[in-house]
């Protein structure tokens, strides 16, 4: 019996103790995912030994089959190389220091999905950051807020389809954005565009994407700097002939981004094939697009005129020449704006020809040739001629459709009952004649000798003298009289007087 209660006694405390030492294992048995998804979230320290090279200041971790980013970096970090690694994801808790002095970051080829809106507030002073040929579909107003010090950007070769219209709004020193070779369909007009534009924004490269529609008229307003590093070549962009303009005329201005891509500028002909062409064959073949030139400055007397020196690099010293090589200082009429630009006038005739603007900077120089023409007129007298001109035309014709009225709408006012004989329709003077005489018998008035008119004009009376106050002649060159009747007074007007209205044939004049 003490036997069976020793071993019962015995199974029992070992039943206690196992049952202590699980419940003392459990815990750390709970703990260890957390401990192993922090290891996954942190990383590793950094091993400047076996994994990492560690040279003074720069940090090299590439193509180390890392999952994450190592951990306690030093402060005194300037360059990280972490590429060709399998990180996927960029955390806020990367890092946990400020890492100060850092200015360059490559995180290329990594296959990164995701970039956390906090994943750069410790590194502010980033110059240089190389996001390229990862999986990245989306870019936030706010992931690139931290970066005002960034210069060159690099997010090539991912699967960016949106991007937020304030995305890079922050990135007040950038200089060079490289988007190539993504699923882009928007043009980002808001980079360059005048009003909106990074300041110091000279490269911008969207090419080979997905975009359809380019805002050509506000591209070919931009000043040649920006134009001279603004890719777009490879892109499915419908042929016409302004995209073969704007093409054109950066060719002939041998811009960067025309010139070097020549043969990558394709555009997608209408039709089902679908087919490509090269954009500067447009001219020649299917559209028969008219040869592009660069346009000349043409302008009117006493007109004030600004020539552009439209170099390819910003910032640039710049020197203007007259036509005939005359020196400015010759030319009381020109003078040079703060920005380089020529400013003539009043302009003159003597004004027009070939103005020089010589740019030059520590690694370009360029010349550029501006042809004005003046016109020898003001633009305020060609308005005039024409308005003058125009004003003849109307009044030509309102009296053209007066004298049609007066011809032929008029109606005759012979007295009734008169008894006038009618005369050859041929004699339009006979006609008159006997007008005028019946007039005289049924005034009363007796002719003077001779059976003659009693009126002082007769023969060739003078013009003023027949003149009335509305501006017709008097047909016979009488004058008003007042004469009295029996018991009234009477005023013989020309709408009464005699005229060929009263006779059957219509004069014409």
């Amino acid at each position: 019996m003490m036997g069976d209660s020793l071993c019962v006694s015995h199974r029992t405390a070992e039943a206690v103790h196992r049952t202590r030492s699980f419940i003392t294992v459990l815990p750390f048995a709970l703990l260890l995912p957390t401990v192993r998804v922090s290891a996954q979230l942190m990383g590793g320290p950094l091993d400047c030994h076996k994994t990492c090279v560690c040279a003074s200041n720069i940090i090299s971790c590439s193509n180390t089959n890392l999952t994450n980013v190592p951990i306690a970096l030093p402060e005194y970090t300037a360059v990280l190389d972490l590429s060709f690694n399998s990180i996927t994801k960029l955390r806020a808790e990367w890092t946990s220091i400020n890492l100060g002095r850092l200015h360059t970051l490559l995180l290329n080829n990594n296959g990164l999905t995701f970039l956390s809106s906090e994943a750069f507030i410790y590194v502010t002073k980033v110059h240089y950051l190389d996001l390229s040929s990862n999986r990245l579909r989306l870019l936030d107003e706010i992931i690139f807020e931290p970066l005002e010090q960034l210069k060159v950007l690099l997010l090539y070769n991912n699967c960016i389809s949106q991007i937020d219209r304030s995305a890079f709004s922050s990135l007040i020193q950038l200089q060079k954005l490289y988007l190539s070779h993504n699923s882009i369909s928007r043009f980002p007009l808001e980079l360059v565009k005048e009003r909106s534009r990074l300041e110091t924004l000279r490269l911008l490269d969207v090419s080979s994407n997905r975009i359809k529609v380019l805002p050509l008229h506000e591209l070919q307003a931009l000043p040649a700097w920006i134009k001279n590093g603004l890719y777009f070549h490879n892109n499915s962009l419908p042929c016409s002939c302004e995209l073969y303009e704007v093409v054109a005329r950066w060719n002939l201005k041998e811009l960067s981004s025309a010139v070097d891509f020549r043969s990558s500028h394709t555009c997608v002909l209408p039709g089902q094939q679908k087919e490509k062409m090269a954009i500067l064959d447009l001219n020649k073949v299917h559209l028969n697009c008219s040869e592009a030139k660069i346009m000349d400055e043409k302008a009117y007397l006493e007109q004030f005129l600004v020539l552009d020196c439209d170099a390819r690099q910003k910032n640039m010293t710049k020197r203007w020449t007259l036509p005939g090589n005359i020196p400015l200082s010759a030319n009381k009429t020109a003078v040079i704006n703060h920005d380089g630009n020529l400013q003539i006038g009043p302009l003159s005739v003597e004004d027009s020809g070939v103005y020089t603007c010589y740019a030059t900077s520590d690694f370009l120089n360029e010349t550029l040739y501006v042809t004005v023409v003046v016109f020898n007129s003001t633009m305020t007298g060609g308005l005039e001629n024409l308005k003058t001109a125009y004003t003849t035309l109307v009044a030509c014709l309102v009296s053209v459709v007066m004298v049609l009225i007066y011809l032929y709408l008029t109606p005759c006012r012979c007295c009734p009952g008169q008894g006038l004989e009618k005369n050859d329709p041929n004699d339009s003077l006979r006609s008159s004649t006997v007008s005028v005489s019946q007039a005289h018998k049924d005034t009363g008035q007796e002719g003077v000798e001779g059976g003659g008119f009693s009126y002082r004009h007769v023969g060739f009376p003078d013009i003023k003298d027949q003149m009335e106050q509305n501006g017709r002649l008097n047909p016979i060159g009488e004058e008003d009289e007042e004469w009295h009747g029996e018991s009234k007074e009477r005023r013989r007007s020309d709408a009464e007087s005699v005229s060929s209205v009263c006779s059957d044939t219509p004069m014409v004049v």
